[in-house]
């Protein structure tokens, strides 16, 4: 049995216009650098690329706010990547399956020690 193509794939292959979603699974220092690399390609590319890229954020806090609202307002990691712009157009989303919703294309940035 021939696998069933995402909705994604399927309207490349009839011809119409569906752009690729990028979403980063992770927001440490390697994560929020990869988002900024994202966020730059996809405004480049804006013919493949929705304009937006999903950062998933494990919440926390960082001087008694939430580090997602941090992000989102300053467009900086300030914990992980202090003093880099990570791009207007990535936004941190503290819901797995909120961050994940749409992507077609999926970057997963774990931590190691």
């Amino acid at each position: 049995m021939a696998p069933v193509p995402d909705s994604a794939s399927a309207s490349r292959a009839n011809g119409s216009q569906t752009k690729e979603k990028v979403a980063i699974i992770g927001s440490g220092n390697w994560g929020s650098a990869i988002a900024r690399i994202a966020g730059i390609n996809v405004k480049t590319r804006s013919g493949q690329f929705e304009p937006e890229v999903t950062m998933w954020v494990k919440e926390e806090e960082v001087d008694g706010r939430p580090l997602t609202e941090i992000i989102n307002e300053r467009h900086e990691n300030v914990k992980y990547l202090p003093g880099i712009n990570i791009g207007s157009n990535v936004r941190a989303e503290p819901d797995l399956a909120k961050a994940l919703k749409g992507a077609t294309a999926l970057v997963v940035v774990l931590p190691h020690q």
